[in-house]
Protein backbone atom coordinates (compact mmCIF):
# COMPACT_ATOMS: atom_id res chain seq x y z
CA UNK A 1 0.00 0.00 0.00
CA UNK A 2 1.44 3.36 -0.88
CA UNK A 3 1.37 5.21 2.46
CA UNK A 4 3.03 7.79 1.48
CA UNK A 5 0.22 8.86 -0.97
CA UNK A 6 -2.36 8.78 1.75
CA UNK A 7 -0.43 10.86 4.04
CA UNK A 8 0.12 13.48 1.43
CA UNK A 9 -3.05 13.39 0.22
CA UNK A 10 -4.23 16.62 1.46
CA UNK A 11 -0.96 18.44 2.07
CA UNK A 12 -1.48 17.50 5.76
CA UNK A 13 2.24 16.64 6.97
CA UNK A 14 1.01 16.48 10.32
CA UNK A 15 -1.16 13.18 9.42
CA UNK A 16 1.30 10.51 9.66
CA UNK A 17 0.48 11.03 13.43
CA UNK A 18 -3.28 10.39 13.50
CA UNK A 19 -2.71 6.75 13.19
CA UNK A 20 -3.68 4.85 16.89
CA UNK A 21 -1.84 1.57 17.19
CA UNK A 22 -4.79 -0.48 15.91
CA UNK A 23 -4.75 1.60 12.58
CA UNK A 24 -1.13 0.93 12.19
CA UNK A 25 -1.43 -3.22 12.99
CA UNK A 26 -4.17 -3.07 10.38
CA UNK A 27 -1.96 -1.18 7.61
CA UNK A 28 0.83 -3.34 8.97
CA UNK A 29 -0.91 -6.82 7.91
CA UNK A 30 -1.90 -5.54 4.93
CA UNK A 31 1.76 -4.55 3.79
CA UNK A 32 2.28 -7.97 4.88
CA UNK A 33 -0.20 -9.24 2.71
CA UNK A 34 1.31 -7.09 0.07
CA UNK A 35 4.60 -8.41 0.24
CA UNK A 36 3.16 -11.19 -1.45
CA UNK A 37 2.71 -9.55 -4.13
CA UNK A 38 6.21 -7.71 -4.34
CA UNK A 39 6.22 -8.62 -8.38
CA UNK A 40 3.53 -6.98 -10.65
CA UNK A 41 0.45 -9.27 -11.36
CA UNK A 42 1.21 -10.24 -14.94
CA UNK A 43 4.93 -11.02 -14.41
CA UNK A 44 3.78 -13.56 -11.27
CA UNK A 45 1.52 -15.02 -14.45
CA UNK A 46 4.49 -14.82 -17.21
CA UNK A 47 6.52 -16.95 -14.79
CA UNK A 48 3.68 -19.74 -14.44
CA UNK A 49 2.69 -19.93 -18.08
CA UNK A 50 6.52 -20.20 -18.47
CA UNK A 51 6.54 -23.15 -16.40
CA UNK A 52 3.39 -24.69 -17.89
CA UNK A 53 4.68 -23.92 -21.68
CA UNK A 54 7.57 -25.91 -20.82
CA UNK A 55 6.26 -28.97 -19.09
CA UNK A 56 3.51 -29.48 -21.61
CA UNK A 57 5.92 -28.70 -24.49
CA UNK A 58 3.56 -26.35 -25.91
CA UNK A 59 3.93 -23.76 -28.65
CA UNK A 60 2.39 -21.21 -26.48
CA UNK A 61 0.45 -20.51 -22.99
CA UNK A 62 -1.54 -17.45 -21.95
CA UNK A 63 -3.63 -16.29 -19.44
CA UNK A 64 -6.36 -14.24 -20.01
CA UNK A 65 -7.92 -12.11 -17.22
CA UNK A 66 -10.82 -9.54 -16.55
CA UNK A 67 -9.21 -5.91 -15.25
CA UNK A 68 -11.15 -3.99 -12.51
CA UNK A 69 -12.71 -1.90 -15.52
CA UNK A 70 -14.32 -5.25 -16.86
CA UNK A 71 -11.95 -5.33 -20.13
CA UNK A 72 -9.71 -7.86 -21.18
CA UNK A 73 -6.03 -8.62 -20.07
CA UNK A 74 -3.80 -10.68 -21.76
CA UNK A 75 -0.18 -12.21 -20.69
CA UNK A 76 1.54 -15.43 -21.49
CA UNK A 77 5.10 -17.25 -22.53
CA UNK A 78 5.52 -17.75 -26.28
CA UNK A 79 3.42 -15.95 -29.97
CA UNK A 80 0.41 -15.15 -27.76
CA UNK A 81 -0.24 -11.76 -29.65
CA UNK A 82 -1.88 -13.69 -32.62
CA UNK A 83 -4.12 -15.77 -30.06
CA UNK A 84 -4.66 -12.33 -27.74
CA UNK A 85 -5.37 -10.52 -30.77
CA UNK A 86 -8.23 -12.90 -32.23
CA UNK A 87 -9.28 -13.07 -28.60
CA UNK A 88 -10.69 -9.27 -28.86
CA UNK A 89 -12.66 -8.24 -26.69
CA UNK A 90 -14.74 -10.97 -25.88
CA UNK A 91 -12.77 -14.10 -26.24
CA UNK A 92 -13.82 -16.93 -28.51
CA UNK A 93 -13.76 -19.21 -25.58
CA UNK A 94 -15.68 -17.21 -23.48
CA UNK A 95 -19.22 -18.50 -24.12
CA UNK A 96 -18.09 -21.99 -23.63
CA UNK A 97 -16.80 -21.42 -20.24
CA UNK A 98 -19.38 -20.56 -19.00
CA UNK A 99 -20.86 -23.52 -18.64
CA UNK A 100 -18.32 -26.15 -18.90
CA UNK A 101 -14.93 -26.17 -16.97
CA UNK A 102 -12.81 -26.78 -20.68
CA UNK A 103 -13.00 -25.87 -24.24
CA UNK A 104 -11.23 -27.16 -27.12
CA UNK A 105 -10.59 -25.76 -30.60
CA UNK A 106 -8.73 -27.99 -33.26
CA UNK A 107 -7.63 -26.99 -36.45
CA UNK A 108 -9.49 -23.43 -37.16
CA UNK A 109 -8.29 -19.94 -37.62
CA UNK A 110 -4.42 -19.54 -37.22
CA UNK A 111 -3.67 -22.02 -34.49
CA UNK A 112 -4.28 -25.26 -35.35
CA UNK A 113 -4.65 -26.36 -31.50
CA UNK A 114 -6.14 -24.41 -28.45
CA UNK A 115 -7.24 -25.86 -25.03
CA UNK A 116 -8.88 -23.02 -22.64
CA UNK A 117 -9.35 -24.13 -19.53
CA UNK A 118 -11.86 -21.72 -16.73
CA UNK A 119 -10.54 -19.47 -13.87
CA UNK A 120 -12.81 -18.47 -11.30
CA UNK A 121 -13.01 -16.58 -8.33
CA UNK A 122 -13.89 -17.51 -4.83
CA UNK A 123 -17.61 -17.39 -5.82
CA UNK A 124 -17.44 -19.69 -8.19
CA UNK A 125 -17.65 -16.13 -10.99
CA UNK A 126 -15.99 -16.88 -14.42
CA UNK A 127 -12.55 -14.32 -14.18
CA UNK A 128 -10.64 -15.69 -17.11
CA UNK A 129 -9.11 -18.81 -18.90
CA UNK A 130 -5.58 -20.46 -19.31
CA UNK A 131 -5.11 -20.85 -22.63
CA UNK A 132 -2.78 -23.70 -24.10
CA UNK A 133 -2.00 -23.62 -27.64
CA UNK A 134 0.31 -25.10 -30.37
CA UNK A 135 1.84 -24.11 -33.64
CA UNK A 136 1.14 -28.06 -35.21
CA UNK A 137 -0.95 -30.73 -34.60
CA UNK A 138 -0.62 -31.78 -31.36
CA UNK A 139 -3.73 -33.76 -29.87
CA UNK A 140 -3.59 -33.24 -26.51
CA UNK A 141 -5.18 -36.10 -24.20
CA UNK A 142 -6.50 -36.11 -20.39
CA UNK A 143 -2.83 -36.07 -19.06
CA UNK A 144 -2.15 -32.58 -20.44
CA UNK A 145 -5.46 -31.49 -19.53
CA UNK A 146 -4.99 -32.30 -15.95
CA UNK A 147 -1.71 -30.97 -15.64
CA UNK A 148 -2.67 -27.84 -17.41
CA UNK A 149 -6.14 -27.55 -14.46
CA UNK A 150 -2.91 -27.52 -12.22
CA UNK A 151 -1.47 -24.55 -13.64
CA UNK A 152 -5.32 -22.73 -14.25
CA UNK A 153 -5.72 -23.34 -10.03
CA UNK A 154 -2.18 -21.69 -9.40
CA UNK A 155 -3.44 -18.90 -11.76
CA UNK A 156 -6.19 -18.39 -9.59
CA UNK A 157 -4.57 -18.35 -6.39
CA UNK A 158 -2.49 -15.26 -7.86
CA UNK A 159 -5.86 -13.91 -9.04
CA UNK A 160 -7.52 -14.02 -5.69
CA UNK A 161 -4.68 -12.67 -3.83
CA UNK A 162 -4.08 -10.23 -6.16
CA UNK A 163 -8.54 -9.53 -5.30
CA UNK A 164 -8.23 -9.81 -1.59
CA UNK A 165 -5.13 -7.63 -1.77
CA UNK A 166 -6.79 -4.66 -3.15
CA UNK A 167 -9.81 -5.21 -1.38
CA UNK A 168 -8.49 -5.10 1.96
CA UNK A 169 -6.17 -1.88 1.06
CA UNK A 170 -9.31 0.15 -0.49
CA UNK A 171 -11.25 -0.81 2.78
CA UNK A 172 -8.29 0.60 4.52
CA UNK A 173 -7.84 3.84 2.73
CA UNK A 174 -11.92 4.34 3.05
CA UNK A 175 -11.22 3.62 6.82
CA UNK A 176 -8.35 6.19 6.98
CA UNK A 177 -9.60 8.94 5.02
CA UNK A 178 -12.88 8.24 7.41
CA UNK A 179 -11.00 9.06 10.57
CA UNK A 180 -9.18 11.78 9.11
CA UNK A 181 -12.46 13.46 7.77
CA UNK A 182 -13.67 12.87 11.71
CA UNK A 183 -10.63 14.43 13.22
CA UNK A 184 -11.42 17.89 11.00
CA UNK A 185 -13.58 20.79 12.44
CA UNK A 186 -16.42 20.75 9.71
CA UNK A 187 -16.68 24.61 9.36
CA UNK A 188 -12.81 25.26 8.73
CA UNK A 189 -11.51 21.64 7.76
CA UNK A 190 -8.86 22.31 10.19
CA UNK A 191 -8.00 20.01 13.18
CA UNK A 192 -10.50 19.77 15.38
CA UNK A 193 -10.14 20.05 19.36
CA UNK A 194 -9.78 15.85 19.71
CA UNK A 195 -7.34 16.17 16.96
CA UNK A 196 -4.72 18.54 18.41
CA UNK A 197 -4.95 16.80 21.51
CA UNK A 198 -4.06 13.27 19.97
CA UNK A 199 -1.15 15.69 18.21
CA UNK A 200 0.31 17.07 21.05
CA UNK A 201 0.42 14.10 23.14
CA UNK A 202 2.88 12.41 20.85
CA UNK A 203 4.75 15.47 20.14
CA UNK A 204 5.33 16.25 23.63
CA UNK A 205 6.62 12.83 23.95
CA UNK A 206 8.80 12.98 21.14
CA UNK A 207 9.85 16.32 22.47
CA UNK A 208 11.27 14.73 25.67
CA UNK A 209 13.78 13.32 23.81
CA UNK A 210 15.82 16.72 21.93
CA UNK A 211 16.59 19.81 23.71
CA UNK A 212 14.65 22.40 21.77
CA UNK A 213 11.37 21.48 22.89
CA UNK A 214 7.56 22.23 21.86
CA UNK A 215 5.47 25.58 21.45
CA UNK A 216 1.49 26.40 21.91
CA UNK A 217 -0.25 29.38 20.50
CA UNK A 218 -3.84 29.82 21.35
CA UNK A 219 -5.45 32.37 19.44
CA UNK A 220 -9.05 33.95 19.31
CA UNK A 221 -10.56 36.84 17.12
CA UNK A 222 -11.39 39.78 18.71
CA UNK A 223 -14.46 40.69 16.79
CA UNK A 224 -16.50 37.81 18.02
CA UNK A 225 -18.12 37.63 21.30
CA UNK A 226 -19.44 34.22 21.31
CA UNK A 227 -20.33 34.42 25.13
CA UNK A 228 -23.02 36.52 23.66
CA UNK A 229 -22.94 36.33 19.96
CA UNK A 230 -24.69 33.80 18.39
CA UNK A 231 -23.10 31.92 15.95
CA UNK A 232 -24.49 33.08 12.23
CA UNK A 233 -23.12 33.47 8.49
CA UNK A 234 -21.01 36.51 8.95
CA UNK A 235 -18.97 34.98 12.10
CA UNK A 236 -18.61 31.75 10.04
CA UNK A 237 -17.19 33.66 6.97
CA UNK A 238 -14.91 35.74 9.86
CA UNK A 239 -13.68 32.20 10.98
CA UNK A 240 -13.06 30.47 7.88
CA UNK A 241 -11.11 33.70 6.81
CA UNK A 242 -9.46 33.75 9.56
CA UNK A 243 -8.07 30.19 9.49
CA UNK A 244 -6.96 30.74 5.91
CA UNK A 245 -4.85 33.30 7.05
CA UNK A 246 -3.23 31.21 9.73
CA UNK A 247 -2.70 28.54 7.37
CA UNK A 248 -0.76 30.90 5.42
CA UNK A 249 1.82 31.52 8.33
CA UNK A 250 2.56 28.20 9.66
CA UNK A 251 4.83 25.78 8.76
CA UNK A 252 4.47 22.85 6.45
CA UNK A 253 5.31 21.05 9.76
CA UNK A 254 3.04 23.00 12.41
CA UNK A 255 -0.19 21.25 13.29
CA UNK A 256 -3.26 23.94 13.10
CA UNK A 257 -6.90 23.21 14.21
CA UNK A 258 -9.87 24.83 15.83
CA UNK A 259 -9.92 24.65 19.30
CA UNK A 260 -12.89 25.93 20.40
CA UNK A 261 -16.01 28.22 19.35
CA UNK A 262 -13.89 31.13 18.36
CA UNK A 263 -10.44 29.88 19.33
CA UNK A 264 -7.67 28.43 17.21
CA UNK A 265 -4.63 26.05 18.20
CA UNK A 266 -1.23 26.09 17.15
CA UNK A 267 1.20 23.55 17.95
CA UNK A 268 4.91 24.46 17.12
CA UNK A 269 7.50 20.89 16.98
CA UNK A 270 10.77 21.75 17.35
CA UNK A 271 10.55 25.67 18.46
CA UNK A 272 12.45 27.51 21.11
CA UNK A 273 10.74 29.13 23.25
CA UNK A 274 11.94 33.00 21.67
CA UNK A 275 10.77 31.54 18.16
CA UNK A 276 7.17 31.04 19.55
CA UNK A 277 6.35 34.75 19.94
CA UNK A 278 7.90 35.53 16.50
CA UNK A 279 5.51 32.78 15.16
CA UNK A 280 2.62 34.80 17.00
CA UNK A 281 3.57 37.98 15.72
CA UNK A 282 4.02 36.58 12.35
CA UNK A 283 0.43 35.54 12.53
CA UNK A 284 -0.95 38.53 13.59
CA UNK A 285 0.10 40.26 10.66
CA UNK A 286 -1.25 38.08 8.22
CA UNK A 287 -5.04 38.18 10.15
CA UNK A 288 -4.76 42.05 9.94
CA UNK A 289 -3.20 42.07 6.45
CA UNK A 290 -6.35 43.44 4.82
CA UNK A 291 -10.16 44.12 5.34
CA UNK A 292 -12.63 41.13 4.82
CA UNK A 293 -15.17 41.52 2.71
CA UNK A 294 -18.88 41.45 4.15
CA UNK A 295 -21.95 42.34 3.68
CA UNK A 296 -21.82 45.86 5.71
CA UNK A 297 -18.66 46.65 3.88
CA UNK A 298 -14.52 45.71 4.52
CA UNK A 299 -13.59 44.70 8.07
CA UNK A 300 -10.34 44.27 10.28
CA UNK A 301 -9.58 40.93 11.71
CA UNK A 302 -7.31 41.36 14.47
CA UNK A 303 -6.74 38.70 16.96
CA UNK A 304 -5.71 37.80 21.12
CA UNK A 305 -2.91 35.23 21.37
CA UNK A 306 -1.61 33.41 23.86
CA UNK A 307 1.30 31.17 24.09
CA UNK A 308 3.52 28.54 25.87
CA UNK A 309 6.32 26.12 25.52
CA UNK A 310 7.08 22.64 26.90
CA UNK A 311 10.76 22.09 27.30
CA UNK A 312 12.62 18.72 27.29
CA UNK A 313 12.36 18.66 30.70
CA UNK A 314 8.93 19.87 31.47
CA UNK A 315 7.01 16.93 31.59
CA UNK A 316 3.95 18.53 30.38
CA UNK A 317 1.05 16.56 28.99
CA UNK A 318 -1.31 18.75 26.57
CA UNK A 319 -3.96 20.13 29.17
CA UNK A 320 -1.29 21.35 30.98
CA UNK A 321 0.26 23.33 28.09
CA UNK A 322 -3.33 23.74 27.15
CA UNK A 323 -4.16 25.59 30.31
CA UNK A 324 -1.14 27.79 30.34
CA UNK A 325 -1.77 29.20 26.96
CA UNK A 326 -5.35 29.63 27.50
CA UNK A 327 -4.34 32.04 31.19
CA UNK A 328 -2.01 34.23 28.68
CA UNK A 329 -4.92 34.23 26.12
CA UNK A 330 -6.93 35.81 28.85
CA UNK A 331 -4.70 38.52 29.52
CA UNK A 332 -4.35 39.30 25.97
CA UNK A 333 -7.81 39.82 25.70
CA UNK A 334 -7.77 41.97 29.04
CA UNK A 335 -5.55 44.30 27.78
CA UNK A 336 -7.80 44.85 24.77
CA UNK A 337 -6.80 42.33 22.03
CA UNK A 338 -4.45 42.49 19.26
CA UNK A 339 -1.52 41.18 21.12
CA UNK A 340 0.66 38.17 21.94
CA UNK A 341 0.90 37.72 25.96
CA UNK A 342 3.11 35.06 26.83
CA UNK A 343 2.51 32.60 29.76
CA UNK A 344 4.09 32.70 32.95
CA UNK A 345 5.52 30.31 34.92
CA UNK A 346 3.14 30.06 37.91
CA UNK A 347 0.55 29.53 34.65
CA UNK A 348 1.69 25.78 34.03
CA UNK A 349 -0.22 23.82 36.92
CA UNK A 350 1.43 20.50 37.00
CA UNK A 351 -0.48 19.09 40.10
Amino acid sequence: MDLHRLQSADGDAVFTRTLDSESLHKFAAVEGLGSLTTEPLDMRLERITRLARRALNAGGVMVSWRDEGGGWLHCGSGPVERVASDAGDEPIWLEALRTQDQWVQRDEGSVPYLTAIRLVDSERNLVGALVLFDEAQNKRGKYDHDRLRDYAAWVETELRVQQLYRGQERLLEELYMARHQALKDHLTRLWNRHAMVELMARELQRAERQVIGTGLLIASLDQIDLGTQEPDEQTDSMLKTAADRLTTAVRPYDALGKFGGNEFLVMLPSCPAHAVIDVADRMLLNISAQPMDTPTGPMMLTMSMGTAHAGPNDRLDPENLIKAADVALARARESGGNTVVEAQPSDYKTG
